[in-house]
């Protein structure tokens, strides 16, 4: 009965071996294409982050064409 309960226990704890990634240790060209593909990404995220924030201080400051002209009106007389 202990025996089943180990192997048991143990058929159900071996599968999670692979989960956390790769098995193998990547060849250096291998680790060349992850550190190039990283890179890029790091720079795509600061160029997107820099933008954002160009963005929203475009978006903060108050120009003319974004406010509407407040211009005195003489009231109009209705015509009889």
């Amino acid at each position: 009965m202990r025996r089943l309960v180990v192997v048991m226990l143990a058929s159900a704890l071996l599968p999670a071996c692979g989960l956390k990634g790769p098995l193998y240790l990547p060849t250096p060209q291998q680790e060349r294409e992850i550190a190039e593909r990283k890179k890029r990404l790091e720079e795509r995220e600061q160029r997107e982050k820099q933008q954002q924030q160009t963005s929203q201080t475009q978006q903060s400051e108050p120009t003319e064409q974004s406010q509407p002209a407040q211009q005195s009106q003489p009231p109009q007389q209705q015509q009889q």
